[in-house]
């Protein structure tokens, strides 16, 4: 029977090997000044704050000794008799935006044949070359490709017209396959300054572009936006010095001039009244609500195209996750609800003796 190099370990074994990644990705991340600047140079939307970010994120979230503990337990990982191939097609909105598909298929102990976005390879380049200093052997079971070929399985992220086409394609593999969705924001009018502040962190970081950014509100009827749009005024300023950002911002304020429709203009963003759950970069839609009842009928219509909720209060008919955290996925967060490991796991179940 062969064996992958992280099952032949414990879970204690397999979390040293992850610690150690994180400790060479925090002490490296300070110092790769060049490696992000090409990275930068290829995607201009992946400033040195954007990827420091997902950094972080990466580093306290899915790499914590804890964390990763707590997660790996709730999965039976047994020893393979087939290393398996799995495709990962990753998108490029935002840096790294497939870790955590990479991440799983290691665990699992399955060769990654990853199709990178052109939007965002050095990234990838630099941490297999992190894993390469970790664990020769773990590293060699990544590959990046121009096209993928004889694998067992994909995983594949992109917009819904490329999500269409790979649902065609892949229909004879088992996959996971992803396409657009959004995060919504539920506001009550007992918001706080520190509430405003924590939900502007859901829409502008990574400039808006994560499915998990807040892309619509919901407001109870007579909302004042007023203190809202002058906290993330405030506090986002730096999104106007982003030249492709502020170009987005301009068009649409022109269009929203010309068009009659209903709009509220703060120096960061547009609030627009729109129906719609997807908003045009640097933009929000929002929508009136009456009470819970009307808002449960409203999320109801969209339940199928949503990846995350915010709000500073709970409900009762869906979870929701605190202002400020939308970008803060932990290993349990799989996107669009499904979970990585146990469909990565029920690949085995042929080869399991």
């Amino acid at each position: 029977m062969v064996k992958s190099n992280i099952q032949e370990m414990n879970i204690e074994s397999a979390i040293n090997f992850f610690n150690k990644l994180k400790q060479k990705l925090d002490e490296h991340s300070s110092s790769e000044l060049e490696v992000f600047n090409t990275a930068f140079q290829k995607n201009q939307w992946f400033t040195l704050d954007e990827i420091h970010r997902m950094l972080n994120a990466i580093s306290n979230r899915y790499l914590d000794p804890n964390s990763l503990k707590a997660w790996l337990s709730q999965y039976n990982l047994t020893p393979i008799s087939k290393i398996k191939t799995i495709a990962i097609i990753s998108a490029g909105n935002i840096p790294l935006v497939s870790f955590q598909d990479l991440l799983c298929v290691l665990v699992c102990g399955y060769k990654a044949q990853v199709k990178l976005s052109e939007k965002d390879t050095v990234l990838y380049h630099w941490i297999k070359d992190l894993i390469q200093d970790c664990d020769p052997s773990i590293a060699s079971r990544i590959e990046f490709t121009e096209r993928i070929h004889d694998y067992d399985a994909v995983i594949a992220t992109g917009s819904d017209l490329a999500a269409n086409h790979f649902k065609h394609y892949f229909q004879k593999k088992p996959n996971i396959i992803r396409g657009h969705r959004n995060s919504i924001a539920i506001l009550n009018g007992d918001e706080t300054e520190f509430d405003f502040i924590e939900l502007g962190k859901d829409i502008f970081y990574y400039y808006g572009l994560g499915c998990r950014n807040v892309s619509k509100i919901y407001v109870p009827f007579n909302y004042d936006f007023s203190p809202l749009l002058k906290t993330l005024d405030s506090h986002f300023s730096y999104v106007r010095n982003h030249t492709k950002f502020q170009n987005n911002y301009d068009f649409q304020l022109a269009i929203s001039l010309i068009n009659p429709v209903h709009f509220l203009q703060g120096e960061t963003i547009l609030f627009i009244e729109n129906e719609q759950l997807g908003s045009p970069l640097a933009t929000i839609h929002f929508e009136y609500y009456i009470d819970e009842v009307d808002l449960k009928h409203k999320i109801d219509e969209h339940a199928n195209k949503l990846q995350c909720i915010v709000s500073n209060k709970n409900l009762d008919f869906i979870p929701v996750n605190p202002f400020g955290t939308s970008q803060l996925p932990g290993l349990l967060d799989y996107p669009d609800n499904i979970d990585i490991m146990n469909f990565l796991i029920s690949l085995q179940q042929e080869y399991v003796d």
